[in-house]
């Protein structure tokens, strides 16, 4: 047989020659560019951001002891009101994305290796045991028919503390496994960092005590120079936490991908102008504004409670959005 790469007379090229001159580089290794999630997108934002802003405002109208001052409507204090409405609209969410929701208890399934059933539990643990706290408030034509249950429902007493306690710790975590869920997996590097969890973590921290300070001002109740020097320390810290997460690692394959999409890519007004400006560092300039002008902070608290929510919102669709494969390489195994 010939190995001169000259035809047949059947026009078929011989096998040797084949075999000596098929260098394709195309057939001899494998590239995939990178390649963005289209999972997760805007109903995930707004679930983690109520869940979020739900377990905060909790925690913080029970630690500033606001419970009281922050009106009532059927005899509960508004600010738990506003805690479960939020969490129960954000479980709503979580059970349409399932997508059979009466297939919901799958959510609650796997405890020891899901985040997402983490967060099952500790919306319902949560809405449970912080709905018996309050449960004696209730009041229904003039009178409280669960008032003999044996606790105080602001946890002035022993099993009044108690149920507070629990329904706080189950708060805490509302609060932290959205951003848990996200850096667990390796897959995306954007996502796979503590800073994640830190970020939806005072986001949430922040958007909650402005939500507090802005049913203070909805209440005619004064807002201490404390209040607002803590906001501005939280948006502070907030901004710090993203300004970390932007400048490190910045060359690992999938989160420059990722950077280049935020920070000078289709995301980059939504992230810096929204984000970053409108959304943290302005509320944080304010803030701490509010703390040294005591005439100004009703109004700062109003503007900080607006531009912290649509930033907290927008930062969770950003992150997701630039949730970004790291291309892959594999070279050829031929011999």
């Amino acid at each position: 047989m010939s190995n001169t790469g000259t035809p047949h007379a059947g026009g078929e090229m011989p096998l040797s020659s084949l075999s000596s001159h098929s260098q394709n580089p195309f057939m001899d290794q494998f590239n995939l560019e990178a390649r963005t999630q289209r999972v997760w997108d805007l109903n995930h934002a707004v679930w983690f951001t109520l869940m979020g802003l739900g377990g905060g405002v909790f925690l913080a109208g029970r630690i500033l002891n606001l419970t009281e001052d922050l009106g009532h409507w059927l005899g509960i204090p508004m600010v738990d009101i506003v805690s479960f409405v939020a969490i129960a609209i954000g479980g709503l969410i979580l059970v349409a994305d399932l997508g059979r929701p009466l297939q919901f208890w799958r959510a609650f399934a796997n405890i020891r290796t899901s985040w997402i059933s983490w967060g099952a539990w500790s919306d319902l643990v949560f809405l449970t045991v912080a709905g018996l706290l309050v449960l004696p408030a209730l009041s229904l034509g003039g009178s409280r028919p669960f008032s003999g249950l044996g606790w105080e429902p602001d946890g002035s007493d022993a099993t009044g503390l108690a149920l507070e306690i629990l329904a706080g710790a189950a708060a805490v975590i509302v609060m932290t496994y959205a951003g848990a869920v996200l850096a667990r997996p390796r897959s995306i590097p954007y996502w796979s960092s503590p800073a994640v969890p830190i970020q939806f973590l005072l986001s949430s921290a922040a958007m909650s005590l402005a939500t507090v300070l802005l049913l203070e001002a909805i209440n005619d109740v004064p807002i201490s120079g404390g209040q607002m020097a803590l906001l501005g320390i939280l948006t502070a810290g907030l901004l710090t936490a993203m300004a970390v997460h932007l400048s490190t690692h910045r060359d690992v394959p999938g989160k420059q991908q990722s950077l280049d999409s935020l920070l000078r890519g289709p995301h980059r007004a939504v992230f810096v102008g929204l984000v970053l400006v409108l959304g943290t560092l302005m509320p944080t300039l304010l803030a701490f504004i509010g703390a040294a002008v005591p005439g100004a902070r009703t109004a700062l608290s109003v503007i900080s409670f607006a531009l912290l929510v649509q930033g907290g919102l927008l930062l969770r669709l950003t992150t997701l959005r630039v949730g970004i494969f790291p291309p892959v390489h594999i070279p050829s195994t031929r011999r």
